[in-house]
């Protein structure tokens, strides 16, 4: 049954979409407001970000109503729209007022009698929900919870999509969550916690935009695939200035080319890192052994020997770098020779401090003078000392970059910080990971977005407070997300019995979806040729498709697809997505798929030492959103 009100509220979004192309045809003639090169240079910045937001709010330009008590209609969308006389058409899903979209409920309305939600294809409207909060409830054809659920059971894209049209409640409360500190999310598998993190990314340039435009927003990701993955999110929502980052790109420069195994990575990864890296400069010092001296026309200047080391010592204490120790330790010997220059000759001193500086620098004196106390140091060097190498790796693995980026702070100071920093998959960074991130959040404002039952790094965590420790943090909130959106309860079902034995103190998601298809159980000696079976058959279907499977067997089961001239996972971010991935748990975590094929479950159980295999096992079983299709030959690990 049509709504009766769907003709009219067609013709309100042709109006909006009417006022969005005239914001955008003013925005084109921006440029003609241009007065000099530098005006101009800003003006077409900032005329391409907001045109590409606008492109980005071309879809679902409005996707609700409020109707309050005191009889105004507040429509909600992904940007503000204004009229020609600046009147109100659309408000912003960030803005305050729209926040009763997402937080009222039939016993707290909070001045809504009605909230309403639109389904559109393109421009078209296609359907309305309503909900009736304040008063006796009138005809409702479609209730918000079927918005929801069609949301959660369309296919996958090969990225992830914004899910602000369908915000739920206790997402909503941690996007909006408010604290100068830290900001734990534990979730389990499904319960959007890096959809939260995003559109908190968001929310936070919004509500605090004069101090976070200026000193910006870095989200972290565990990896290159991740963050390819979300990548087009904030652009949807209008943010083109957040940076995002894996974790392995922190620091400048090439990234990471290779992992250590798990002892090595651990080792590496450990907070004791820090003072043996910090020993491997400091080891570098070395007690001044002359005076500092020089022939001026017919006058010898000098600063004696234990003049200069008290300078030496005056420099390096309190000194935030190893660089900025050197500056220091230059400026104090110019000033004392200087000094010593000004006390010989008194008033027939005729030479400036600069005319002097001058003098000690040509030929390099004065900067071999300063070598010989503290030497120039390059962190890469400092590295293969300190790790104890013979020479320096062909290929820096992703630990290598932690150190490294210590190592940047120890000599050359600290690196840009951001007013926040967002870091998914947090559970999964060693201590000196987390130094890494803390060093780039400024007044330590970070959103921590984890599991701890997923906790399938080097280190295997057991409580926040493991992590937490690791990070300047005056006030740390932890809070949950319970409900699991993605993930049906049929696989839920399959997945939960490991909880107890990999993380007997989280809280079990609770499966929002019913009347899934129940997993699939394949026993098949070929697992690797059964498995790149099951994968062309889905491949065949509608969504997206992925086999995970423990690494021994993810080269066969690639050449196996490949043969079948199926596409897999060659292709770079600009191409169409490939239409099968081939992943181990590892590289599996944080993402979704239609269908997932499971290879040998008790092989990725195998594959790593104690606890940390079942949570691998964790992370795979619960990828899948439609269908699990479990491929095996030895016996499965849960029975």
């Amino acid at each position: 049954m049509t709504h009766p009100d769907l003709p009219a509220e067609q013709a309100y979004l042709d109006h909006a979409y009417a006022c969005l192309e005239r914001m955008r045809d003013r925005v084109g003639r921006a440029l003609d407001a241009a007065s000099g090169e530098f005006s101009a240079i800003a003006l077409e910045q900032w005329q391409a970000r907001t045109l590409r937001s606008y492109e980005d709010a071309e879809r679902g330009i409005c996707f609700g109503r409020l109707d309050m008590e005191e009889g105004d209609n507040l429509y909600v969308g992904r940007r503000w729209i204004h009229d020609d006389d600046q009147s109100l058409v659309v408000v912003n899903w960030q803005a305050p007022a729209a926040r009763p979209f997402y937080t009222a409920t039939p016993i707290a309305p909070q001045h809504v009698e009605r909230r309403r939600r639109f389904r559109t294809d393109g421009r078209r409207l296609l359907e309305i929900a309503d909900e009736t909060l304040g008063g006796t409830s009138g005809d409702e054809p479609r209730s918000l919870g079927d918005f929801l659920l069609e949301e959660l059971e369309r296919s996958r894209d090969e990225r992830m999509r914004d899910i602000v049209e369908t915000i739920q409640a206790d997402q909503y409360r941690l996007i909006t969550h408010e604290t100068e500190g830290v900001l734990v999310v534990q979730g389990g598998p499904g319960t959007g916690k890096t959809a939260v993190g995003l559109h908190r990314a968001s929310w936070l340039l919004f509500t605090h935009a004069h101090r976070l435009r200026r000193e910006g927003v870095l989200v972290v990701g565990p990896n290159r695939t991740f963050i390819e993955y979300v990548s087009h999110v904030l652009p949807s929502l209008g943010e083109t200035s957040v940076v995002q980052r894996a974790i392995g790109d922190l620091r400048e420069g090439a990234g990471p080319e290779a992992r250590d195994d798990p002892a090595l990575e651990r080792e590496k990864g450990d907070a004791a890192m820090a003072e043996r890296l910090r020993e491997a400069v400091e080891a570098h010092r070395h007690a001044p052994a002359r005076e500092l001296e020089a022939m001026l026309g017919m006058n010898y200047v000098r600063v004696p020997l234990a003049q200069v080391r008290e300078i030496g010592g005056e420099a390096w204490e309190g000194a935030p770098s190893w660089d900025a120790a050197r500056e220091r330790l230059r400026m104090g010997l110019l000033r004392a020779f200087y000094r010593a220059y000004s006390d010989k000759l008194g008033a027939s001193a005729m030479r400036s401090f600069e005319e002097l500086e001058k003098v000690l620098g040509k030929g390099g004196y004065l900067k071999r003078f300063v070598d010989e106390i503290l030497p120039p140091l390059i962190p890469e060097r400092v590295l293969v000392e300190a790790l104890g190498l013979a020479r320096r790796p062909k290929r820096w693995t992703e630990a290598d970059v932690a150190l490294l980026d210590e190592l940047d702070e120890l000599i050359r100071g600290r690196p840009k910080a951001f007013g926040h920093v967002i870091v998914d998959e947090a559970q999964d960074l060693t201590p000196m990971q987390l130094r890494m991130v803390a060093r780039r959040a400024a007044g330590g404002w970070l959103t921590l977005l984890g599991d701890i039952a997923q906790s399938t790094g080097s280190v295997a965590y057991e409580r926040w407070d493991e992590l937490i420790e690791h990070l300047p943090a005056d006030t740390v909130d932890v809070e949950e997300l319970v409900l699991a959106y993605r993930v049906p309860a049929e696989i839920m079902e399959l997945a939960l019995p490991l909880l107890p034995r990999i993380a007997p103190r989280a809280r079990p998601p609770e499966a929002y979806r019913q009347g899934g298809e129940p997993p699939r159980f394949v026993r098949d000696d070929n697992v690797a040729y059964r498995a790149a079976e099951e994968a062309v058959l889905l491949d065949a279907g509608e969504g997206s498709v992925a086999v995970i499977a423990p690494l021994a067997l993810v080269p066969a089961i690639r050449g196996l697809l490949e043969r079948s001239l199926v596409a897999v996972d060659a292709s770079t971010v600009e191409e169409l997505a490939p239409a099968v991935r081939v992943l181990d748990a590892r590289e599996a975590k944080g993402l979704e798929f239609d269908h997932v094929v499971l290879a040998e479950p008790a092989a990725i159980v195998a594959e790593v030492e104690g606890v940390q295999g079942l949570r691998h096992l964790y992370v795979a079983l619960t990828r899948a959103t439609k269908t699990l299709t479990v491929v095996h030959a030895k016996p499965l690990p849960w029975d």
